[in-house]
């Protein structure tokens, strides 16, 4: 989404799966003393937090919410700096493009979203149509926040459509 708003003459068309366009910032987040956007960040990195994000994530649970899958999902909050660079973010107070959907314009633009997602909720993908007047909704059924993890023929599938369209 940033990018095409940066720019906007490289894109023909926009494809936004379970995209995250509304959620501005991190709110009172951003203020917090330094110790405990420090202790909050490592809160993220917990075996716990990403094991209850591992099982709100899909709808087939016993397939896709394993421990394999929780600690590939943790791997990148052992890289050198990931602490940092979060807490660096959470000061910032975070990124917002809400405001800026809109000037998108009429780019073909298509929203995917899974159905059952618990992550983001799919109320939010109206948003998107609401602001983009050449968007196209399309839903995967049986599928939480990872339609490219859950779904991934019904992903390819309705991607390749709106590709091939004229």
């Amino acid at each position: 989404m940033d990018f095409s708003l940066a720019h906007p003459d490289m894109i023909d068309k926009l494809i936004l799966v379970d995209a995250q366009g509304f959620i501005d910032g991190v709110g009172p987040l951003s203020s917090l003393p330094r110790i405990l956007a420090v202790l909050g960040v490592r809160v993220l990195r917990s075996i716990a937090l990403r094991s209850f994000a591992n099982n709100v994530a899909y709808v087939d649970k016993d397939k896709l919410a394993t421990d394999d899958a929780m600690r590939v999902g943790r791997l990148h909050t052992h890289l050198p700096g990931w602490e940092e660079a979060n807490v660096a973010f959470m000061k910032s107070g975070g990124y917002s493009l809400s405001r800026r959907m809109g000037d998108i314009g009429g780019k073909e633009t298509l929203v995917v979203w899974g159905r059952q997602d618990n992550v983001l909720d799919p109320g939010t993908a109206q948003k998107f149509m609401d602001v983009l007047p050449n968007a196209k909704l399309k839903w995967i059924e049986e599928c939480g926040h990872f339609p490219a993890l859950e779904q991934p023929e019904q992903l390819v599938k309705v991607v390749e459509e709106f590709l091939c369209m004229h």
